[in-house]
């Protein structure tokens, strides 16, 4: 298990890189047809303080490999999703998204826009100053993706009041690709929830906790991920 606690966001993704690497257990996941040699863990992650604001500052380390962040956010928002269910069928490149997951869950009787409910939610803790432990959304329907060959990874998400207009952010993952995908998932994440839930209720965040039943990194980017170092910090910001 790998536990990290920091208030640098770029140096969460470093560290994590680096246990990964040296305590991962080396497993393959994936199909028969396209298996996927990794390294992997189980990990619990938490950042505080300025690595709230990197994240909301939209800041990347500076080997983290993907770097179209704006886009990406874009994609967690209502106009991309009506964009994304009026495009042709051949031109989608996943069968779902974690916004159409969120603000279109489908139960037996209805339509669930989990992101209203959870602005509501966090409206009554703050007006009663009674934190829930019942604010919550998930993605997973057992019907489409217990035997799908590519289901959602974010799980769930928690939100929680914690008193003075502060809220702590979990997220449950199945499933996590640390190398190419971790920070960009947390910024974009951060980007709706802020949007759609926590400043509408005049909230910032206090801490952000992920709970990773398998944190990996993918054989083919060890190479790339072995070069990952931390980025130095001031005395000052500590």
């Amino acid at each position: 298990m790998i536990t990290i606690e920091e208030t640098n966001f770029h140096n969460a993704y470093a560290r994590a890189v680096r246990q990964v690497i040296r305590d991962g257990t080396p497993i393959i996941i994936g199909t028969k047809k396209e298996p996927k040699p990794i390294l992997d863990s189980p990990a619990v992650i938490m950042i505080s303080g300025k690595g709230i604001r990197q994240i909301e500052d939209r800041e990347i380390h500076p080997q983290f490999p993907f770097r179209l962040v704006d886009q990406y956010c874009e994609e967690f928002t209502y106009d991309f999703q009506r964009k994304y269910l009026n495009a042709a069928i051949e031109t989608l490149k996943f069968s779902y998204t974690y916004f159409d997951r969120l603000v279109n869950y489908q139960s037996r009787y209805s339509v669930t826009d989990q992101l209203k409910e959870l602005n509501t939610c966090l409206k009554i803790q703050t007006e009663t100053y009674n934190p829930s432990n019942r604010c919550q959304a998930i993605t997973w329907h057992p019907h489409l993706d217990c035997n799908s060959d590519s289901p959602p990874c974010l799980q769930r998400i928690w939100v929680r009041y914690a008193g003075d207009n502060k809220v702590d952010v979990h997220f449950d993952w199945r499933s996590r690709d640390l190398f190419t995908a971790w920070q960009v998932n947390i910024i974009a994440l951060i980007d709706m929830l802020n949007r759609e839930v926590i400043r509408p209720n005049n909230c910032v965040i206090h801490t952000i906790t992920e709970f990773i039943d398998s944190l990996h990194i993918y054989t083919s980017d060890l190479a790339e991920a072995k070069e990952v170092r931390p980025i130095p910090v001031s005395p000052m910001e500590r």
